[in-house]
């Protein structure tokens, strides 16, 4: 996750960058989780290409007032049931 400056939506950029980031994250089976734009310019800059399989995370934009020009990006994993601090029952 972060920003690339690398647009993979639209073909302004130096296509040799954009070919290059596309077969390196082809080359570790990484898909790229966004098909929206992540700037206010409509550009994807920012990319998010995890190793994990779908269901175990989510993942977003926010459309954010204060961002000036890209918009903030998240990823949120699910943590596993067998973290016992995290599955105490509480009173």
């Amino acid at each position: 996750m972060r920003d690339f400056s690398v647009d993979i939506i639209k073909n302004n950029n130096e296509p040799k960058n954009k070919q290059e980031i596309l077969y390196f994250m082809d080359k570790f089976q990484l898909k790229s989780q966004f098909s929206e734009n992540t700037t206010k310019a409509g550009s994807q800059l920012d990319h998010i290409w995890p190793n994990v399989p779908i269901n175990e995370y989510k993942f977003g934009i926010i459309e954010a007032y204060w961002s000036n020009f890209h918009k903030p990006i998240y990823i949120a994993f699910k943590l596993p049931n067998t973290l016992s601090m995290y599955n105490k029952k509480t009173h």
